[in-house]
């Protein structure tokens, strides 16, 4: 029952499947085409080639006429506008494609002339102009080259120790540099003043200057840019003249133009700001004011400890004769981060070949020497400051030093506490005949 509702195709209908494929309709017959003359005679014309893609005027209900294959309407093409659309032929006349003269077509190009969209029919281009050597900007940019170049000579030779020639060459860039300024002036344009330039020959000359160790003409080279208010970073250079007078041990000059850099140099700048305390802080010592030079390393200590100002803190102490303060002096010592990796990095946890290898490699890599000196620095500095303050903290030399070196070995130098004990007896002796 449940087959009756099905009807299977009959078999006759299997030979027409696929019928119907190569019917077509007539109008697309395009083997006769050659012999059609109006056909031919659209084609030959260029209302043929490009005939109107809509059949309707934009924004109008008015018809516009279709170009066929045979031809196209006689009938006055208009836009929504009422006037004539662009190509429209009107009382024989053409109307002029005017949307194309961006594009470099014109009315005047011939009929079937090949539109030169780049313009190459024209020619070659002009060749560029000359640059004129006699000119002010020309001149200005070979005298700027110059300098830069003396400058550059004059570093090089200071890097290789000719410290003569190195003086040459920065005074020479000082006299093309004030050539180039002449030049700059005669051409009136402000704008091509280059501070930089200026700042730099100026600076190279006086660095030059204090190399050889003429430092009053280095003195009065960094007074010219200090009071130049045109080079805004220029105070910073009162830190080179404090050291010129520190050189000349003018030590009241040397702190005055520490201190004024102090003002000029932002606490961002860290680091530079502590290397300037301890060369204020030396200065004082130099000049007997151990209390003002111990207000300078206690600030270092407390915010950027370092071996120097440690053991410096310990000096001044001492030269006022405060054992408490030595020995805590003496703590802060032994308490500065050393920043050294330790030769535990250099054991291999296993029996790995390569690794031993690396190891052996980097032994006594130049990271590694630095790291080296570093630690025997620091020994050094404990080792003379414990020597120095035994017999100051306690009652007896022996006494003293005894503290220093327990105080050593629950520190991070727990090997130098054996080389304390061992130059005990020798530093015994020798503190003695000193008091004798």
């Amino acid at each position: 029952k449940m087959m009756q509702n099905v009807h299977l195709a009959p078999e006759a209908d299997e030979d027409d499947l696929y019928s119907g494929y190569n019917d077509y309709n007539p109008m697309f017959d395009t083997e006769d085409l050659e012999n059609d003359v109006a056909f031919q005679q659209a084609a030959r014309t260029s209302q043929g080639r490009r005939a109107p893609v809509t059949a309707k005027t934009p924004g109008t209900s008015a018809s516009r006429p279709l170009a066929t294959g045979f031809g196209v309407s006689s009938a006055t093409l208009t836009s929504s506008m009422g006037r004539p659309v662009t190509g429209a032929i009107q009382d024989g006349v053409s109307r002029p494609m005017t949307a194309v003269l961006a594009a470099g077509y014109t009315k005047a190009a011939m009929r079937g002339s090949s539109f030169d969209r780049l313009r190459q029919a024209r020619g070659p281009a002009s060749p560029l102009e000359m640059k004129n050597s006699d000119s002010s900007e020309e001149k200005i940019k070979q005298l700027e080259k110059k300098v830069n170049e003396l400058v550059e000579e004059s570093c090089i030779a200071n890097s290789c120790g000719n410290l003569k020639l190195a003086l040459e060459k920065a005074k020479e860039a000082g006299r093309e540099e004030r050539v180039l300024e002449r030049q700059r002036e005669q051409t009136a344009m402000p704008e091509n003043i280059n501070l930089d330039l200026t700042y730099l020959v100026l600076f190279n000359l006086a660095n030059q200057y204090a190399a050889n160790e003429m430092y009053a003409e280095a003195l009065n080279t960094y007074q010219v840019i200090v009071s130049n208010k045109m080079f805004s970073n220029g105070g910073i250079l009162k830190v080179n003249m404090g050291n010129i007078y520190l050189k000349q041990q003018n030590y009241s000059k040397a702190i005055k133009f520490y201190r004024m850099a102090l003002d000029q140099i932002p606490s961002a700048h860290q680091e530079l700001r502590i290397k300037i305390m301890q060369n204020i802080g030396v200065a004082f010592i130099k000049t007997g004011q151990y209390i003002d030079a111990i207000s300078s390393f206690e600030h270092i200590m407390s915010t950027s400890p370092n071996l120097k100002a440690g053991f410096n803190l310990i000096l001044c102490y001492f030269a006022i004769g405060n054992g408490e303060q030595m020995k805590k002096a003496f703590q802060k010592l032994i308490a500065v981060p050393l920043e050294v990796d330790y030769d535990d990095k250099y054991i291999s946890p296993n029996d790995d070949p390569h690794t031993n290898l690396l190891n052996e490699a980097i032994k006594n890599d130049s990271l590694t020497q630095i790291e080296c000196e570093r630690k025997s620095m620091a020994e050094e500095y404990i080792m003379k400051a414990a020597k120095l303050i035994a017999p100051a903290i306690e009652t007896s030399f022996a006494v003293g030093y005894d503290w220093c070196v327990e105080v050593v070995k629950a520190s991070q130098y727990v090997e130098l506490a054996n080389d304390l004990e061992i130059n005990k007896a020798t530093t015994y002796l020798r503190q003695s005949e000193f008091h004798k």
